[in-house]
């Protein structure tokens, strides 16, 4: 899916405000409400933009949050989708840097980690 500058600014204006409506961030990005519903909806349904709630880990119990950085000599992909798979693991990706993998990992005390 090909992104022009109206997606980009949608996307812009969600990433500050994921629960803006239609009716005030139309007006920021040049088109009616019924438009930028269908634009947010095209981009929703391509997978592109994904509407989630963001909490506090302390908030939630969670007081020990580390960053795991992976070297791997084969398959990083298959290393990350494993890390992933960890009940403790927020997020595993592949890195284009000086590691192969990175993974957050979130747990209530230093103990568990």
């Amino acid at each position: 899916m090909t992104l022009d500058a109206i997606d980009k600014r949608i996307i812009d204006e969600l990433q500050r405000d994921g629960r803006m409506s239609y009716a005030d961030l139309a007006p920021l990005v040049g088109l009616s409400a019924a438009a930028t519903r269908q634009r947010v909806q095209r981009l929703t349904d391509s997978g592109v933009l994904q509407i989630v709630a963001v909490t506090d880990p302390l908030a939630l119990g969670y007081n020990a949050m580390a960053m795991f950085c992976i070297t791997v000599e084969h398959d990083a992909q298959a290393v990350a989708d494993a890390v992933g798979a960890l009940p403790s693991v927020i997020y595993a990706v592949l890195s284009a840097g000086g590691y192969d993998v990175l993974a957050e990992v979130l747990c209530e005390s230093n103990d568990e980690m």
